[in-house]
């Protein structure tokens, strides 16, 4: 594409070629990217879809009646789309919902407006999926960039257990960075539109109760930091629907374990990642 030049991270590759491959040698990725007044920021997330050449994706744009000149970028955008619709929703749950409902690929995703996928990012996922079938949904490490695109640090995560990641106040799963398979919702699992911020923590509780979940060496995708983003403007909100969630899944043991988890789970998240905390104390 003439608008490959955009992306922040380098030249656009071909990881997966254009003659020698069919759509049906690749299974189907949906990804869908829930937006709302993003201008500045969704055209770099769309580009970071449309560069990984992938043979077999839908790609779904669900837009909450922008009025800042989103609608006329996804029209630039539109005959790669598989359907896009600027309406007014109920929230960005509600908007990733209405996209997954429509879905069809076998693996799932959605990508913020404001993040984006780092090259052969749907590559490591397939391949992950191929060679281990039983597991449901995948997360990798995740690079996080300013309002810029300029990278701030790599956050490294660890493989997922239960304990630990309910008993931490934030999700131990990066959220850009995550793919699953559509059976999770084939077992009715969709993400719940009463929170409005911690709606994947909920979903991913709700994942790992019934499937595997697999850390995936590497980085595939990056979270951006900025002022304006949801995160950043509504952490009290978060830390409120986190305790709502505790108590509506009983969290699976009593206060005190919770506590201790907590401490370990803080402790480790640390250590896997203390140059970077050293550097901050530096």
């Amino acid at each position: 594409m003439q608008d490959e030049h955009l992306l922040p991270f380098g030249h656009a590759r071909l990881p997966f070629g254009h003659a020698r491959t069919t759509r049906q040698a690749y299974p189907r990725i949906s990804v869908i990217t829930p937006s709302y007044n993003q201008a500045v920021f969704l055209e770099t997330a769309i580009l970071s879809v449309l560069n990984q050449h992938y043979p077999n994706l839908e790609y779904i744009v669900i837009d909450g009646g922008s009025m800042d000149g989103s609608v006329e970028i996804i029209k630039k955008y539109r005959h790669c789309l598989s359907y896009w619709i600027s309406e007014p929703d109920k929230g960005m749950y509600h908007a990733i919902n209405k996209g997954l409902r429509m879905a069809r690929g076998e693996i799932i995703a959605y990508l913020n407006s404001d993040d984006l996928y780092l090259p052969d990012a749907f590559r490591a996922a397939v391949e992950h999926f191929q060679k281990e079938p039983q597991a449901a949904l995948i997360y990798s490490n995740c690079l996080f960039i300013d309002a810029n695109g300029d990278c701030l640090y790599t956050y490294r995560y660890l493989p997922f257990t239960l304990r630990r990641f309910a008993a931490l106040t934030w999700s131990s799963i990066a959220q850009p960075t995550t793919f699953w398979r559509n059976s999770i919702h084939q077992a009715g699992i969709y993400f719940d539109e009463s929170f409005k911020m911690a709606g994947d923590f909920d979903f991913y509780l709700r994942v790992g109760q019934q499937f595997r979940i697999d850390y995936i060496k590497g980085t595939i995708a990056a979270f951006r930091l900025h002022q304006n983003s949801q995160s950043a403007r509504h952490r009290k909100l978060r830390l409120e629907e986190l305790s709502r969630i505790r108590k509506k899944h009983s969290l699976l043991y009593h206060k005190r374990g919770l506590k201790l988890w907590r401490y370990v789970g803080e402790l480790q998240m640390k250590m896997a990642n203390f140059p970077l905390m050293l550097r901050k104390l530096l």
